[in-house]
């Protein structure tokens, strides 16, 4: 017998049950019972609250077979425990269609061939329960006492899951959004695949109870535990649920801990993207952190959060958790630096920075596909990579770079978010800081602008369409969704205005880039309006 819960399978091994048989349900036998209650009336569902073992004589089920199923059915959907009848002046025999109804629901009915004692029986099996629920509440008390002390001895996460596992002795995963998933037990990489692929088959479901950890109102972690029979005791949602919330905690004050780093770090951190701090300097305070780092280069990450206005503080708090957690999984050391509108994270590869972009694209489809992400990017926010950098020293570089690419991102539409893949859009950035690019755009362009506000054509959209297909007509006609006799009428007018070699030589990429010049100073001057 479970020293914390009774079930059906225990009672049977009571003196009371020896002249007892189980005559159906007999794959039920591990109900839960609760109580036990004596019936004699078949009206009784309204009164029942769930894994009561209930005792009859059958004096009211005497009467018809249907109004036996009846009350067999009512406590099938009541929850009850299992039925135990005793067989004698009113009742001899159990009817087939009851015991075919009781198999079906796995509902255990037991009969007893002799005469017993109910009062005997409630009496034995009440006591035994009141016992059980003292040593229950007693264990739990002890348990919420151990974890309280676990946090605060500064426990880690494993010691929690291990204390859990002595009281619960079933399988246990815990998924924190960004980090690899913790077993308890471990198991190797093979066995992992296998579990996680068994808790996403629905005909596994009813084996799984899942909890969800929330930090600041956001989600942030599931603890699951999983038993192969699929019941689970009250006990042990009990400590399920005393230790979801001890994790909680847990989380919150590792994440408090970091956070109360990066704000001691915050000057080191500030003189280092900007360029401030010696090699030695940086390479000693990595070294304070990770104590077997190796110089394999890095980059950095900018999260530019919206205005002020439409950001919380929850906003950035969670932000900061799920994406240092996120570069750590995916092979970087992180270090956090917050500014005034965006965070900037410092991703140190942790092995050889060959894998740095690879990891990085991981990372930009992981955001991608997220609910999380989606939810920020309508709040306003935004993010860009900076040059990936072979030496931490110049990692201020990577982090202008990251700006400027945030710049462009946020004005001209683009798949990328990455430095290494707008060199052309850096390079017109770096013209317009230095000369009024604008001017020069309008000395190629500003006919054709001018051609279409007064005849309110597209001749600029058919230019922009005709290069990308590389001279197609068919293709640009296509996309334009006009005829070809349209097409030709727009380029001979684009002939008219920027000759007829347009497409020859440096005429076509002076054009292309112009356009792309113009692209961003359209964006720059929309967003500033």
């Amino acid at each position: 017998m479970n020293q914390y819960t009774m079930q059906v399978k225990d009672v049977m091994k009571s003196p009371l049950f020896n002249y007892a048989e189980v005559v159906a349900g007999e794959n039920g036998m591990q109900r839960m019972i609760k109580w036990v209650h004596v019936v004699e009336v078949v009206q009784i569902e309204n009164l029942l609250a769930g894994n009561e073992l209930i005792l009859t004589t059958g004096i009211s089920l005497k009467e018809s077979i249907q109004q036996f199923q009846l009350f067999v059915n009512s406590l099938i959907e009541s929850n009850c425990a299992g039925l135990c009848i005793e067989y004698g002046k009113y009742i001899q025999s159990i009817p087939e269609e009851v015991i075919e109804l009781a198999n079906a629901h796995d509902f255990p009915i037991i009969v007893f061939r002799e005469v017993v004692s109910f009062v005997s029986i409630t009496q034995n099996l009440h006591s035994l329960i009141m016992n059980q629920q003292y040593l229950m509440i007693s264990t739990l008390e002890a348990y919420s006492q151990q974890l309280n002390k676990s946090a605060l001895s500064d426990q880690n996460i494993d010691g929690i899951l291990k204390n859990m596992h002595l009281h619960i002795n079933s399988q246990i995963y815990l998924n924190i959004e960004g980090r690899e998933p913790i077993f308890y037990p471990n198991m190797t990489q093979k066995r992992r695949l296998d579990y996680i692929n068994r808790l996403e088959v629905e005909e596994n479901k009813h084996r799984i109870k899942q909890q969800p950890i929330f930090i600041l109102d956001q989600h942030y972690a599931d603890l699951m535990i999983y038993k192969e029979n699929g019941v689970f005791t009250e006990f042990e949602m009990l400590i399920f649920d005393r230790t979801t919330t001890a994790l909680a905690q847990i989380l919150m004050r590792a994440f408090y801990i970091e956070e109360k780093r990066d704000i001691e770090d915050a000057e080191t951190l500030s003189y280092w993207i900007d360029d401030k701090l010696t090699k030695e300097e940086i390479y000693k305070y990595v070294l304070s952190h990770q104590a077997n780092y190796e110089n394999n280069g890095g980059t950095v990450f900018v999260l530019a959060s919206p205005h002020a206005m439409h950001k919380s503080h929850e906003d950035i708090v969670y932000s900061k958790l799920y994406y240092r957690n996120l570069f750590e999984r995916n092979g970087f050391i992180p270090f956090l630096l917050e500014r005034k509108n965006y965070i900037a994270f410092i991703l140190l590869n942790k092995q050889r920075s060959q894998m740095t972009r690879a990891n990085l694209n991981k990372i930009i489809q992981t955001l991608k596909d997220s609910k999380f992400y989606l939810k920020q990017q309508k709040k306003g926010y935004q993010f860009a990579v900076g040059k990936i950098v072979s030496c931490i020293s110049e990692i201020s570089k990577s982090y202008q770079t990251a700006l400027d690419t945030l710049y462009i991102c946020r004005k001209v539409k683009t798949n990328s978010y990455f430095y290494d893949d707008l060199h052309l859009f850096h390079l017109i950035y770096k013209l317009q800081m230095q000369l009024n690019l604008k001017e020069v755009v309008q000395d190629y362009l500003q006919p054709i602008i001018d051609y279409d506000e007064k005849h309110n054509g597209r001749l600029m959209e058919t230019l922009e369409t005709y290069l990308q297909t590389n001279g197609s007509k068919q293709e640009t006609a296509n996309q334009l969704f006009i005829v070809r006799q349209t097409l030709y009428h727009r380029l001979k007018k684009l002939e008219a205005i920027l000759g007829e070699d347009f497409m020859n030589g440096y005429n076509r990429i002076t054009l292309e880039f112009m356009l792309l010049a113009n692209t961003l100073i359209e964006g720059s001057e929309e967003k500033n309006i």
